[in-house]
């Protein structure tokens, strides 16, 4: 292509004129202006109460009613053609009214075409219209269809509703050039002077009742950010507390167990499997412990199984052999044929016999215990009991915690916990753990 085949537009460097963003804007427009097409409605409140509810619609019945007689009314003593035409159009927009609550763009289109046959059938009597009143439309059409309008722009979008002022003075204007009607009256100038006051103040009032919306919301997210990063820091502290404490001691128990068996010379091999058991048990503990303050740590929700391998009640095993090397004289066994269980409840059982294991070996050393894992059609059952103390055994300052947690962790899945002291003396945990979870 040669320079001299360059349109002006080219060489100038603009770019062409393009009809397709009004084409669009035109056909999105049609669309919202089409009667049979269901609106998508500005919000409302939903009044509570059935009386408050319903006034609204019994208002507007009781108005459309008013209208009709009034439409009738005003034009006694006229010729009966005129009064047919008045009477025809106000009970022809009477039930606009009642339909703009739930089909705004329909019940419009109602009041519009409704006053076509007064506007036409008016225009073409001539002499008698002068005295009939406004014109194209009665005084109760004028504010019936000026208080459909205002509902208009109370529940869609601006565009449609100024879409709709525009036509309702396109349709006018056209019935007043074609027909030149001999009126005193010409009412779509005072309609289009009211309509065009309360749809600038309809938008007004819309705009900010919107923009304080808007600022709620605003004001709720920030309060939601507030009290989230509240939760983050005082996580964060505890992790940064659980890791100075409890992390530190833990390395110094596992370090000490390594190396308390080369401080004697010929140590028994009892001695050095406790040990080992020991700094085992204290490595197992610190990994557990990086994954809490993992989780403590991060900023999202986090689920259970993003931080593994978490224990299962196929660990049960390594739990009882630990607890036995610790001295504890247990039997164990698993009633039912075991079959795949959600996570949650995995965890929760084995964290639950870990527990109970935990206080037989606190609080009743030396002890005999009993651990039953029962596999049920609709759930676990666990018991785990601890024959009476032997010897007089050192408290320490508990706090009941243990037991809590076991409840807490039953509860949440739908299950529950009982403890207690039985009549020959034993302490006996039953607990009790569905496995049909809802989604």
């Amino acid at each position: 292509m040669t320079p001299d085949n360059l349109t002006a537009s080219s060489r100038s460097g603009r770019r062409p004129f393009s009809a397709r963003p009004l084409l669009a804007f035109a056909q999105a427009l049609s669309r919202d202006l089409s009667p049979f097409r269901h609106e998508a409605a500005a919000p409302a409140a939903r009044p509570k109460g059935r009386v408050r509810r319903h006034l609204p619609l019994v208002l507007a019945a009781l108005v459309a009613v008013d209208l009709g007689i009034s439409g009738t009314l005003i034009t006694e003593g006229q010729p009966g053609t005129v009064r047919a035409l008045s009477a025809l159009t106000a009970w022809a927009q009477a039930p606009a009214l009642v339909l703009a609550r739930y089909r705004p763009v329909a019940a419009w289109w109602l009041s519009l075409t409704a006053a076509l046959p007064y506007a036409v059938g008016g225009a073409l009597m001539g002499a008698a219209l002068d005295s009939a009143g406004p014109w194209p439309w009665t005084a109760p059409g004028l504010m019936a269809h000026l208080v459909v309008t205002l509902i208009v722009a109370c529940r869609l979008r601006p565009r449609v509703y100024f879409a709709q002022w525009a036509l309702t003075l396109l349709v006018g204007g056209a019935l007043t050039v074609g027909l030149s009607p001999r009126v005193e009256i010409n009412g779509l100038l005072p309609w289009g002077l009211l309509s065009a006051f309360g749809l600038v103040v309809v938008t007004a009032v819309r705009g900010r009742l919107d923009s304080r919306r808007e600022l709620r919301k605003q004001e709720a997210l920030t309060e939601f950010e507030r009290s989230r990063r509240a939760l983050l820091e005082e996580r964060t502290r505890i992790a940064r507390e659980l890791h100075d404490v409890v992390a530190h001691h833990m390395s110094v128990v596992a370090v000490q167990a390594e190396a308390a068996p080369y401080r004697v010379a010929e140590p028994p091999q009892e001695l050095s499997d406790s040990f080992g058991s020991i700094r085992e048990n204290a490595l197992a503990a610190l990994t557990e412990l990086r994954h809490i303050l993992g989780m403590l740590r991060s900023e999202e929700e986090i689920p259970d199984n993003r931080y593994t391998p978490q224990p299962t009640l196929d660990n049960v095993g390594e739990l009882v052999a630990n607890v036995r090397g610790a001295g504890l004289r247990i039997d164990w066994s698993v009633d039912g044929t075991p079959r795949p269980v959600p996570q949650r409840v995995e965890l929760s059982a084995f964290r639950i016999v870990q527990e109970a294991l935990s206080n037989a070996l606190r609080h009743a050393p030396g002890c005999r215990v009993e651990l039953e894992i029962a596999h049920h059609p609709s759930g676990l059952g666990i018991r785990v009991a601890n024959s009476p103390v032997v010897t007089e055994v050192r408290r320490g300052p508990g706090t009941g915690h243990g037991l809590l947690g076991m409840r807490e962790r039953a509860s949440s899945l739908g299950g529950s916990v009982q403890a207690g002291p039985r009549a020959d003396g034993w302490y006996e945990v039953r607990a009790s753990l569905p496995t049909h979870l809802p989604d």
